[in-house]
């Protein structure tokens, strides 16, 4: 597109306005992300400000400043305002950064963002099956991790992340804590499936293609990934386990070129917390599937869950490579 001005001097008469589709495309590793970081903070305070005024709009409930879920506090008001709050601000902080990450830096967004390739059903069933075979090893996992303390010296800060991971769990019990099937599944879209989609394309499909286009090497952008993956989730006594989940997300992404692997692996991850919840909070409060394997007497159910779960993971990066083959 061109525009004329002949009142302008002799030179600047003329101004060409490039397309922004793939703009940046050339622009260094380091400059993208840099790019990245402005993108999602501006769009996920805008987001957050226009949740926390429709939330004021259509419940008349002020989000702002307050710890409205603590508790016990069950009101459908507040709980439906917090639900769609969580929905809009995942969308402001992960979905729209990644697409206009990927409408700026290629010229073929969905290929850069790893979504034009379909996955297999058999690797797709290989990935809900070792998910499930996991659940003892992970168990295992949150519990050394929930183990663990920091120096002396930070006692106050731990002290902080105890008090900040309880006010948490706190609210996302409240939140599973609906019995009707209509919760149930309000639920697994707020805490399922915007997440696992919003947080795979921003995290696997930009961050971790940058990280291998800076660093040159695919499995340390992996491991730097998972890092970031899992400090931005600000829980301290979860890091290792979502760490690990991390690399294995961007290992599968790796191995298979889709993005829709991983996308499916932490829909399951997350939905599968979600219905067991639900489910033995409101139908069978005398089971704890997070104790699965880490009880007295259950070492047998835990070291078969590491052994299957490893040999899932070779399996399944067999299963994938020769399919990309």
């Amino acid at each position: 597109m061109e525009i004329w001005d002949e009142s302008l001097p002799l030179g600047l008469q003329k101004y060409e306005m490039k397309p922004l589709h793939a703009s940046l495309q050339d622009r260094p590793p380091y400059n993208k992300f840099l790019i990245l970081v402005g993108i999602t903070l501006i769009s996920a305070v805008l987001f957050t400000a226009m949740a926390v005024g429709l939330c004021q709009a259509i419940w008349g409930v002020n989000l702002a400043g307050q710890n409205l879920l603590q508790d016990g506090n069950s009101n459908p008001d507040i709980i439906s305002s917090f639900r769609f709050f969580q929905a809009m601000t995942a969308i402001g902080t992960f979905v729209l950064p990644s697409f206009l990450a990927a409408y700026l830096f290629s010229g073929n967004s969905a290929a850069y963002l790893g979504l034009d390739k379909k996955a297999k059903i058999p690797s797709l069933l290989m990935v809900v099956l070792l998910l499930l075979i996991a659940i003892p090893f992970i168990n295992w996992m949150i519990m050394v991790n929930g183990d663990m303390h920091l120096p002396a010296s930070m006692k106050a800060m731990e002290d902080w992340m105890k008090n900040a991971e309880e006010q948490a769990a706190s609210t996302i019990k409240i939140l599973l804590g609906s019995p009707s099937v209509s919760g149930l599944i309000i639920n697994l879209f707020v805490i399922a499936i915007i997440p696992a989609i919003g947080e795979e394309l921003l995290f696997r499909g930009v961050i971790q293609k940058e990280f291998s286009a800076l660093t040159n090497n695919k499995h340390v952008a992996i491991v730097l990934t998972a890092v970031l993956f899992s400090a931005l989730h600000m829980q301290f006594y979860g890091f290792f386990p979502r760490f690990a989940l991390g690399v294995l997300l961007g290992y599968m992404y790796l191995w298979s070129g889709t993005l829709w692997l991983p996308i499916l692996a932490h829909f399951i991850n997350n939905a599968g917390a979600v219905i067991l919840t639900w489910y033995t909070t409101t139908r069978a409060p005398g089971i704890n599937p997070d104790t699965i394997g880490t009880e007295p007497g259950q070492e047998n159910i835990l070291a078969l869950s590491v052994f299957m779960t490893l040999a899932g993971i070779w399996l399944l990066r067999k299963q994938l490579v020769k399919n990309t083959n």
